[in-house]
């Protein structure tokens, strides 16, 4: 190939550097004060950036979306957050609340606890880690001093703590270390339950070991509206004054639209089109995300709004699941335990069944 003694040679890199617009070059520095610029633009217009090209989404991602940065005040070190992090891929637990929360918005709360949420066979494995890295559990008044004591009673069936009961919670176990709290609410179920349960949509947010979701990102990020669930518990209001004093503003009316991520009686699942989703910046792929299986509908009267589902559970699945609609289950396990009848967990052929059954529902 020629080139022309003036042009640049396309294997010099500081030729073609040269070539660069300013703005690329800008995007191009590696110590760059790129975090004082992303923190002036709104969520919506940085996600469209992110939208341009390969080079500025990875710069904005690592920049703004790094789950590390959360996370190391509790864990301390970047091992342990990937040890962490191993541990969600194999027991699908979650976090949530204000640190999900945080992650999507680009915000630190100082006072934030980081709130684990955890399937009850598989708790003892993350309690596990919480104690080996050096926090204590602090057990309320009904609660065993030994910390795998009251775990095994977590374990039994028996009603839920008092303060959440009817939330699909089966205990709440806390952990202290210096100023750092962590709280581990233990799903009687799945924790995809208890979040759909919150007092309000703005908390409706998840980390797992692969993705971020928001459920209700539009609302949440943009209009900083909170549409109002019902939840039995005595501490609802108290949480929704804590997201008003934060800017959010509570509404009591969803919508009617189904082209609306509120909309009443519209299935929801995680990872539809109204989700946002985000990787996240640490090792990926340790295992799948189980978590699209999951789905809800917003139900309404003239005064209240709730979140309708029912629960899926089969010997041969290894989590539980809730369903916004058992229909769109109807014969997709039998179907699956007759292709796969030696599997002894179906749950990723589960969620390709649901992938497959979404993407033929959407082309009718």
């Amino acid at each position: 190939m020629k080139t022309h003694a003036n042009s640049p040679s396309l294997w010099d890199p500081s030729q073609v550097m040269s070539q660069t617009s300013p703005a690329m070059r800008f995007f191009e520095l590696r110590m760059g004060p790129h975090d004082l610029l992303f923190a002036q633009i709104p969520t919506q217009d940085l996600v469209r950036l992110m939208c341009t090209c390969r080079r500025v989404y990875r710069l904005v991602h690592e920049t703004c979306f790094d789950i590390s940065r959360l996370l190391y005040p509790f864990f301390g070190d970047p091992s342990e957050v990937e040890c962490f992090q191993r541990i969600q891929a194999q027991t699908g637990t979650l976090i949530s609340g204000s640190i999900a929360l945080q992650y999507f918005n680009r915000l630190i709360y100082p006072e934030s606890d980081l709130d684990i949420y955890a399937h009850r066979v598989s708790a003892a494995i993350p309690v596990g880690f919480i104690v080996l890295n050096g926090y204590t559990f602090a057990p309320r008044k009904s609660q065993d001093p030994n910390v795998f004591v009251q775990l095994c009673a977590s374990l039994e069936d028996k009603p839920p703590v008092a303060s959440y009961l009817g939330r699909g919670i089966a205990d709440v176990l806390d952990f202290h270390k210096g100023q750092k709290k962590i709280q581990l609410i233990i799903a009687t179920a799945t924790p995809i339950e208890i979040i759909t349960s919150f007092h309000s949509t703005c908390v409706m947010n998840i980390l797992t070991h692969d993705n971020g979701y928001a459920f209700y990102p539009r609302s949440t990020f943009v209009t900083r509206k909170a549409l109002i669930i019902e939840s039995i518990g005595a501490s609802k209001e108290a949480g929704r004054q804590k997201y008003v004093d934060r800017g959010w503003e509570m509404v009591s009316a969803p919508s009617v639209s189904r082209q609306s991520e509120l909309g009443v009686r519209m299935l929801r699942w995680v990872d539809d089109k109204f989700t946002w989703r985000m990787p996240l910046c640490l090792p990926r792929h340790l295992a799948s995300d189980l978590s699209p299986i999951n789905s809800w509908q917003l139900e309404c009267d003239d005064d209240e709004t709730w979140t309708q589902y029912s629960t899926l559970s089969h010997p041969a699945l290894k989590q539980e699941y809730i369903v916004g609609d058992p229909s769109t289950f109807s014969g997709i396990m039998d179907d699956i335990i007759s292709k796969h009848p030696t599997s002894r967990t179906l749950d990723i052929e589960l969620q390709r069944a649901i992938v497959q059954r979404r993407a033929d529902d959407s082309l009718q």
